[in-house]
């Protein structure tokens, strides 16, 4: 590992090797975890690629869950438990699952509305009709009587055709909104089941890993537990993350901003990997 400060044309050295500390060189860790990416303008840092992993340990004073520091240990040391097969299919499932946001209150006041206008018409013809047979009786002219009838039935008609389709129109949209809820429940019921498998993953993973996570607490500082059943980190979780970095199989080093060792040589004899002190 070198590390390297670019200021205009001139390129300094500040460190080599497998420990190397930035201290003096006031320069801070996020500038250092953004030249391990090969994301910063000044400072380079020349180490292997950091694997997905790295992002959750490799700065143990970051505030990443500690839980999540274990399970991500597992995982770049090529745990896979069973379980997770089934958690993806949960998700792909999740994923696939489209819900409609469907509004009935349309389509119900259409046929509210068509249903009032029928009743209204209806209304009219009755009394056209009767208009008319009175004129009949009277033996007077119906021209405007029959012709005032077959207005009001014509509307009615054309009234009693909006009615119908508005009837389908909200039958239509109280089936979507059926399947609508239907589509809602079975997304609550994935959304369990992809939580239920993603805290059966994590608890694999870490049993998977337990052993080692003790073994590693021993050669860090501090004391910590971790516990399956309840899975909880157990003690100072600095210390667990630190464990969780032994445990890891990282290339990318490290960025110790922790000053739990007395130098950067020392956090590379206990944490197994090259580290940055900042």
């Amino acid at each position: 590992m070198r590390v390297v400060v670019s200021d205009g044309g001139d390129r300094r050295l500040l460190g080599a090797g497998q420990a190397v500390d930035l201290r003096p060189a006031d320069i801070d860790g996020e500038a250092v975890k953004a030249a391990i990416r090969g994301a910063h303008a000044t400072v380079t840092v020349d180490c292997p690629s950091p694997s997905r992993w790295w992002d959750r340990l490799g700065s143990p004073r970051d505030g990443t869950d500690p839980l999540d520091r274990v399970v991500a240990a597992a995982r770049s040391r090529g745990h896979r438990p069973a379980v997770e097969r089934e958690l993806a299919a949960a998700e792909r499932a999740l994923r696939a699952l489209s819900v409609d946001a469907v509004d009935t209150d349309a389509t119900r006041r259409r046929l509210a509305d068509a249903g009032t206008e029928v009743e209204r018409l209806r209304e009219e013809v009755a009394t056209a009709r009767g208009r008319l047979q009175s004129r009949r009786e009277m033996d007077a002219d119906t021209a405007d009587a029959e012709a005032a009838l077959a207005d009001a039935t014509r509307r009615l008609s054309e009234a009693e055709t909006e009615q119908i389709a508005a009837e389908q129109a909200h039958d239509a949209a109280q089936r979507r909104a059926r399947e609508a809820r239907e589509a809602r429940e079975r997304r609550l019921r994935l959304q369990d089941r992809v939580a239920n498998r993603r805290r059966e993953t994590r608890r694999a993973l870490a049993t998977r890993v337990q052993e080692t996570f003790d073994t590693a607490v021993d050669a860090v500082p501090g004391e910590a537990r971790l516990s399956t059943e309840p899975l909880e980190i157990v003690g100072c979780e600095l210390t667990a993350a630190l464990a969780a970095v032994r445990v890891a199989d990282l290339d990318a080093p490290v960025v110790d901003a922790t000053d739990r060792f007395d130098d950067a040589a020392a956090a590379v004899n206990s944490l197994g990997v090259p580290v940055v002190r900042v």
